[in-house]
């Protein structure tokens, strides 16, 4: 009976490892797809404008260091956002790649368990 539940556990941990998986690849996949349009749109980041109840409240010097960081960081995000369809080619052998690595992981687990199982039970039965 413990080896049964043990196999079990492990095997409830694979579904749950490929169902994550899954599921990651498939928002990676889907966040590629309108990715082109958002990075001819990031100009219009730079017009942004905070309202006035914010600005109120927030110091002179810290909407400058916020426009100075918007500055800086909007032409390294477009050409993130640029390139992020180019790769997303790789996205599918990156998930199954990783998959099996966590699989191999569990699966060494479980046989680990199922050892450690085995030299318990020889342990008491002598």
């Amino acid at each position: 009976m413990p080896y049964a539940i043990s196999w079990f556990l492990v095997l409830m941990l694979l579904a749950i490892w490929s169902m994550t998986a899954w599921a990651l690849h498939a928002v990676a996949a889907w966040s590629t797809t309108g990715i082109g349009q958002l990075a001819d749109q990031a100009q219009a980041w730079e017009q942004v404008v905070l309202p006035n109840w914010v600005v109120l409240w927030l110091p002179p010097e810290w909407m400058d260091a916020i426009s100075a960081s918007t500055a800086v960081v909007l032409p390294w995000f477009q050409s993130v956002l640029s390139e992020l369809p180019t790769v997303a080619h790789w996205f599918g052998p990156l998930a199954w790649g990783l998959w099996g690595v966590g699989a191999v992981v569990l699966l060494a687990g479980g046989g680990a368990l199922h050892a450690l199982i085995a030299s318990m039970r020889r342990a008491t039965h002598r």
